[in-house]
């Protein structure tokens, strides 16, 4: 059935693209923006249409307000929430649990106080994912980007590696975002 679907989508974008030039622009705008659309839709387990809203799927961001110390393991806690759609954010323990499995795009930037060092990692269920690692000879920006396959329920957190400050005031130096790309 899926594959049937998509072999209709990809065939109607072909003939979209061969009447190219015969239609004026608004009619060819219209008819690709329609194909498009149908692309987007798929079927659910009823066969009913079902297109992603962005109040379905999950996104976050968020930033520090103000300097945090912090421990060994400590998830840092963005404490300034911007977008939180199906609230898989929590801003007081600083952990984000995956409210629908996915795949999910992650990015995190951490700034550190003037001459200072700072290690920091992403965490996925307590395991390191990446880290990030800055000398601290003046004031120091690092960022790091991750997309992982979660399942609902899992946690994700940028994470201290040992007792340091991340730095950031009203400028907002550092953040925290994620989204789901696909179900």
């Amino acid at each position: 059935m899926k594959l049937t679907y998509c072999t209709f989508v990809l065939t109607m974008l072909l003939f979209a693209e061969m009447a190219m030039g015969s239609c004026d622009t608004k009619l060819e705008c219209s008819i690709l923006g329609d194909l498009l659309e149908m692309a987007m839709k798929h079927k659910g387990q009823n066969n009913v249409c079902q297109c992603l809203s962005r109040t379905k799927i999950p996104a976050f961001s968020s930033m520090l307000t103000k300097p945090k110390s912090l421990g060994t393991n400590d998830a840092i806690k963005f404490d300034k929430v911007v977008t939180n759609i199906r609230n898989g954010y929590n801003p007081t323990t600083g952990i984000f649990t995956a409210p629908v499995a996915g795949v999910y795009q992650f990015s995190y930037t951490v700034f550190t106080d003037d001459g200072k060092g700072l290690v920091v990692y992403l965490s996925h269920n307590n395991n390191i994912q990446q880290s990030t690692w800055l000398s601290g000879s003046r004031h120091e920006t690092g960022s790091n980007n991750i997309i992982l396959n979660l399942k609902k329920g899992d946690q994700v957190a940028v994470k201290s590696h040992g007792s340091y400050t991340v730095h950031s005031n009203s400028n907002l130096y550092s953040s925290f975002s994620g989204y789901l790309i696909a179900q």
